[in-house]
């Protein structure tokens, strides 16, 4: 029977390659910072159904670890893909502010500069920060599923809906 640890590192290299995936027609950046992401995210997401059903006996399964709820999660997809790109389009926004460049007036031309390094280093954390979200959410529903499907292949498995069903 899987313990927490092997949970945790079966949920975390799932979450990291299903974010890494789903990142593949981005930048080589995006898909590091994603599937950094979804590392951490698988992490947690194959803590989840633990903590929502405590282990205390081999025959804890209840409704989270359920095969409804794997489904529901795969289901929900959608959903999460809309999440995705939502995040995507903000790291893109600060992406694009970094390398937009300011015009100061110069006698009568208007002449680029740079931003300050302040906006820049904002710039920076805002892209990272929704790259690693993004990979962070397709991390959490990787983990989940990794979870139930390792539970699946124990000798009580999971239950249709809850433990007796």
């Amino acid at each position: 029977m899987p313990n927490r640890s092997t949970h945790l590192l079966v949920g975390a290299t799932t979450g990291g390659v299903f974010a890494a995936h789903c990142a593949r027609n981005r930048s080589p950046f995006s898909q590091l910072v994603q599937a950094a992401g979804g590392t951490c995210g698988g992490a947690l997401g194959s803590a989840l159904p633990d903590l929502f059903d405590p282990a205390l006996t081999p025959w804890h399964r209840e409704t989270s670890h359920s095969l409804a709820m794997g489904t529901t999660i795969v289901y929900s997809r959608s959903m999460l893909k809309a999440c995705e790109e939502f995040c995507q389009r903000r790291a893109e926004y600060n992406r694009l502010m970094r390398t937009t460049l300011v015009r100061e007036k110069h006698g009568e031309f208007f002449v680029p500069v740079a931003e300050n390094s302040f906006s820049q280093l904002l710039s920076v954390l805002g892209e990272l920060f929704w790259e690693f979200l993004a990979g962070f959410l397709n991390g959490i529903a990787a983990g989940y599923a990794s979870h139930l499907a390792l539970d699946a292949l124990t000798p009580h498995s999971i239950p249709l809906l809850a433990r007796g069903f």
